[in-house]
C-alpha cells in the first residue's frame, strides 16, 4: 500500500494539521450566508448551497502571509460550493477526512482523504460538493505573487500575467510537493500564537517555498522555460540587504540607507539585486512592504484605532491614493475593504 493511502498515517497527518491550526479560528457558524461571505476573504467569491433542512456547522481556521495562506475548512453537512467567476487566487483543497466531488460538465471526479487533492484554478467556473464529514486542508496563493515568482521559472522574462492552471484532481503522489508545502505552512504556523508572532524572515521564506512548490509541482502554461535562467548567486551585500529587509517591523530604510548599511554604493546594490533577483532594490522593497501592509490590514481592528493611512504609512506608503491603487492591483480590492472585512470577521 502506498504511504499516501495508509489510513493510519493519513489520520495522524490530519490530526497534526488540526492541532497546528487550532489557534487560528476565523469563524464558526450555522448560517451559510455568513460562511459564504467569510470564504471570500480566504479563497474567492462563490455561492454555497445545502439541502433544505440540513444543519450546517461551518468552521474555518486559517493564517495568511499576504502572498499565500493555509487553512482548514469544514461544513458539517453536504454542501455545494459554486464559484462562477474568476478569482485572484489559485486554490488547493486536500481532504483530511471525507471527500470532495468536482463537477466537470456531466462528469464528476472524487478527491478522497489520503488519496488526492483538488486544484482550483483562478479562471473558469468550479463546482465542488463537500461530503458532510469532509474536513479539508486549504492552500491558496495570490495570482500577483505567482506572476512575480513565475519570472524565475521563465528565465527572467516577465510574462505580464499569472500562469494559467487547470481545474483538476491529482493523486497525493502527483501533488506531493504542494501537499508537503501546505503541511509545512500549517505546522510552522502552529508553533506561534498568531501570524504577528512569526518572524518576518520566516514568513517570507515560507511564502517563497509555497509559491515554488505550486509553480514547479503543478502543470500550467508557463511550465516550460522560454530560455535558460542564468541568475547569479546573491552576493554578500545582497544577502545582508535581504536580512535587513526581512527583519523590518516597519519601513525603516530607503535604498540609499540600505546600501550604506551593507557597505556598497547604490549602483552596486542595484546591480547585485538585478543579477540575483531580476528586480531593483526599490522594486523588492515595495513588493515586500505591500505584502506586509496586506497582512497587517487582515489582522487589524478598527475598534482599536487601526486605519488604512496608519498601516500604509508604517510600510512607507505615504500617498494613500497611490497606495490604494497599488493595493487594488495586487489584491483585487481597496485596502479599506480588507480592513472592514477584518473587522467583521473579528466580531463574527
Amino acid at each position: 500500500m502506498p504511504a499516501f493511502a495508509d489510513p493510519a498515517r493519513q489520520a495522524r497527518t490530519g490530526d497534526a494539521v488540526v492541532r497546528a491550526l487550532a489557534a487560528y479560528k476565523r469563524y464558526e457558524t450555522g448560517d451559510l450566508h455568513v460562511a459564504e461571505a467569510e470564504i471570500r476573504r480566504f479563497m474567492a467569491p462563490g455561492r454555497l448551497w445545502a439541502r433544505p433542512g440540513d444543519r450546517v456547522d461551518a468552521r474555518a481556521f486559517y493564517a495568511d502571509t499576504g502572498s499565500v495562506g493555509v487553512g482548514r475548512m469544514s461544513y458539517g453537512a453536504e454542501v455545494v460550493v459554486d464559484r462562477p467567476t474568476a478569482s485572484r487566487y489559485l486554490g488547493i483543497a486536500i481532504p483530511l477526512s471525507g471527500r470532495l466531488r468536482i463537477r466537470r460538465g456531466r462528469d464528476t471526479v472524487d478527491a478522497r482523504a489520503g488519496e488526492s487533492l483538488v486544484v482550483i484554478a483562478p479562471h473558469g467556473r468550479s463546482v465542488t460538493e463537500w461530503s458532510a464529514d469532509c474536513d479539508a486542508l486549504m492552500l491558496r496563493a495570490t495570482t500577483s505573487a505567482l506572476t512575480r515568482a513565475a519570472r524565475v521559472l521563465t528565465g527572467g522574462r516577465d510574462p505580464g500575467r499569472a500562469p494559467r492552471f487547470a481545474h483538476q484532481v491529482l493523486s497525493l503522489e502527483q501533488g506531493h510537493a504542494v501537499y508537503s508545502a501546505a503541511r509545512l505552512l500549517a505546522e510552522t504556523f502552529g508553533r506561534y500564537a498568531d501570524v504577528d508572532a512569526v518572524p518576518t524572515g520566516l514568513l517570507h521564506q515560507l511564502s517563497e517555498h509555497a509559491l515554488s512548490a505550486l509553480l514547479l509541482g503543478l502543470e500550467h502554461d508557463l511550465s516550460a522555460p522560454t530560455r535558460p535562467a542564468h541568475r547569479a548567486a546573491p552576493s554578500a551585500a545582497v544577502r545582508s540587504a535581504l536580512r535587513l529587509i526581512e527583519d523590518e517591523t516597519s519601513a525603516a530604510v530607503n535604498v540609499g540607507e540600505l546600501a550604506r548599511h551593507v557597505g556598497v554604493t547604490v549602483r552596486a546594490l542595484e546591480l547585485g539585486f538585478r543579477r540575483a533577483l531580476d528586480e531593483t532594490p526599490h522594486e523588492y522593497l515595495r513588493r515586500v512592504r505591500l505584502e506586509r501592509a496586506h497582512r497587517d490590514l487582515l489582522a487589524a481592528d478598527p475598534a482599536e484605532g487601526a486605519t488604512v493611512t496608519e498601516i500604509a504609512s508604517r510600510w512607507g506608503f505615504f500617498h494613500t491614493g497611490r497606495f490604494a491603487t497599488a493595493y487594488r492591483a495586487a489584491y483585487g480590492v481597496l485596502p479599506s475593504v480588507t480592513l472592514r472585512s477584518a473587522a467583521r470577521a473579528a466580531t463574527a
